[in-house]
């Protein structure tokens, strides 16, 4: 069913009473070209909201009939923007939908390329952790240290390497540390060597070199 218009029932209304626009116009003392704008529904040609609700008021009161729900009719069709012109809501909206939309994808593909990131980072980690040698911290002794005849090599490894000084296999404690006494039989300098090995056989190696003096 066909909703008529704000410029339709004007329209009519002038008609009704025979009155031509120029004469409306000299009635009401309003421009024909707006008289002609709101009779053909183009308010964009019109000033702002606030005239045009004065314009509608002074038909109602010249032509003899109820301005109220003409004016009703410019609230349900029209929004009053920031500059205090008329949009229609028709037109409003689609534009909003169209702002909404774009807006909700962009979201959904920033929350599944995070997701995917880190998916993605997690196992690039783990494949990490799995391909390097077990990690070998050793405490003491430190490089180029002056010692006697017997050093304490103290450090931290992967709990589940196996780790030999010297070639002597060297027992862990459940959290991967780790101490041992070494003794020398000649002064000079000599070599401490301290290897980690994890289950794949995979070795990390760390050598100090102590000057031994008795």
């Amino acid at each position: 069913m066909h909703q008529r218009t704000i410029g339709e029932i004007l329209a009519e209304e002038r008609t009704k009473h025979h009155i031509s626009i120029p004469k409306l116009a000299a009635k009401t003392r309003i421009r024909q070209s707006y008289i002609v704008a709101l009779e053909e529904n183009k308010f964009d040609q019109l000033p702002a909201a606030v005239f045009v609700k004065g314009y509608i008021k002074t038909f109602g009161r010249v032509l003899g009939f109820d301005d109220r729900p003409l004016l009703a009719l410019l609230r349900r069709d029209f929004k009053e923007s920031a500059e205090g012109t008329l949009i229609p809501r028709e037109f409003i909206a689609p534009t909003l939908k169209r702002f909404r939309q774009p807006r909700a994808i962009t979201t959904a593909i920033i929350l599944l390329v995070s997701l995917f990131s880190t998916i993605f980072f997690y196992v690039l980690f783990q494949w990490y952790q799995l391909q390097k040698p077990p990690e070998i911290f050793l405490i003491s002794p430190e490089d180029a240290s002056v010692v006697g005849p017997t050093v304490v090599v103290r450090g931290t490894t992967d709990f589940d390497a196996v780790l030999t000084v010297n070639s002597q296999p060297v027992a862990l404690q459940p959290d991967g540390s780790f101490e041992t006494t070494v003794q020398f039989v000649t002064e000079g300098v000599v070599t401490v060597v301290v290897e980690a090995q994890d289950k794949q056989g995979k070795i990390s190696t760390e050598v100090r070199q102590v000057q031994v003096q008795f």
